[in-house]
C-alpha cells in the first residue's frame, strides 16, 4: 500500500554497490520521520544485534538529528539526544562510533511557518531557515565528541559531508540536483554520502 517515493529511486543500489566494492557487511536501521528518542529506543529493544555490537571492528555510523529539529525542537535538547545516541552505542558495542553531522535542509520555508507559534522569532515571526539551527547542533557534536574520547578515546570520530550538498551560488541553500525535496539526498546526493563516509572509515583503518 501506499505509493512510490520517487527520492529513493536508485538509493538502495548504492548501499549495494558501496558494500560490495568495500566488501562491507551494513545493517541500516534508518526509519522514515526518525527522532533520536525513537532511534534509542531501538537500540535498547532488539535492533542493536549481538553479532554487531560484539564485533571489534565494527563501524557504527549516526546521522541523526534533523527530524528532531524538523519536529520544533531546538538546537541545545536535538545536541543532547545525538549525544545520548552516542553514548548509549559506546557503552553496548564494541567497534567505533562514527558521529556525522547533520546535512543542510532547505525546507524551512514550507515547514517552519507550520512550527510558529510556539517556535518563532524575537519578533514573532516564523524562522525563516533551519540552516542556523543545523549550525548550531553540529558545533555542540564538534565539541561532544573531544568530550567523548577522553573516555573512550579512538572509538569515536566524526565527519562532515554537508558542504557537499550547498548550492554553488548560494551557500546557504541545498543544492537541489542532489537534495530534489530540499531535506532527503536522492541517488546522486547518497553516492556523495557514500563516498564521504568511505573516505572517514577507510582514515580509521590506516
Amino acid at each position: 500500500m501506499g505509493k512510490d517515493v520517487a527520492r529513493a529511486d536508485g538509493v538502495p543500489d548504492v548501499l549495494k554497490n558501496m558494500a560490495t566494492d568495500n566488501k562491507l557487511d551494513p545493517l541500516v536501521l534508518g526509519i522514515g520521520g526518525d527522532q533520536t528518542q525513537h532511534l534509542i529506543y531501538r537500540l535498547q529493544n532488539g535492533e542493536l544485534l549481538p553479532a554487531f555490537a560484539d564485533e571489534d571492528n565494527a563501524v557504527f555510523v549516526i546521522l541523526i538529528g534533523t527530524n528532531n529539529l524538523g519536529s520544533g525542537m531546538l538546537p541545545d535538547p536535538t545536541a543532547k539526544g545525538v549525544r545520548a545516541v552516542a553514548e548509549y552505542i559506546l557503552d553496548h558495542t564494541k567497534g567505533h562510533l562514527a558521529v556525522m553531522d547533520l546535512l543542510p535542509r532547505g525546507d524551512g520555508k514550507v515547514k517552519l511557518p507550520r512550527l510558529c507559534p510556539p517556535r518563532c522569532r524575537p519578533d514573532g515571526d516564523p524562522f525563516k531557515s533551519f540552516i542556523p539551527a543545523i549550525t548550531k547542533v553540529n558545533s555542540r557534536i564538534d565539541h561532544m565528541v573531544p568530550e567523548l574520547q577522553k573516555e573512550y578515546g579512538r572509538r569515536i570520530g566524526h565527519f562532515d559531508c554537508g558542504g557537499k550538498f550547498l548550492a554553488a551560488d548560494d551557500r546557504n541553500e541545498v543544492d537541489i540536483n542532489l537534495m530534489p525535496d530540499l531535506l532527503h539526498p536522492n541517488k546522486d546526493g547518497h553516492k556523495l554520502l557514500a563516498q564521504c563516509m568511505m573516505q572517514y572509515i577507510n582514515g580509521i583503518a590506516t
